[in-house]
């Protein structure tokens, strides 16, 4: 599956850089839900499972930005 994501049109403090994000991804994440469900996962778990990862490597993320940069 190749995802093809724009790149932002607003400065990252403007107001509604948000939504131009959500837009952006709307439909790569579409797509990632419709080949979950068609691979035989039901939808609500497909969905839960979806959040789940996101929170989970937002907070992955907060705790170490930039992983490739840590000492060996």
């Amino acid at each position: 599956m190749t995802v093809s994501i724009p790149s932002p049109r607003k400065p990252m403090n403007d107001a509604y850089a948000q939504i131009d994000c959500e837009l952006a991804i709307d439909v790569p994440v579409r797509d990632l839900v419709d080949a979950i469900i068609q691979a035989g996962w039901a939808p609500e778990i497909a969905y839960a499972s979806l959040k789940s990862v996101a929170e989970n490597q937002a907070l992955a993320y907060m705790e170490d930005p930039d992983p490739a940069a840590d000492p060996e």
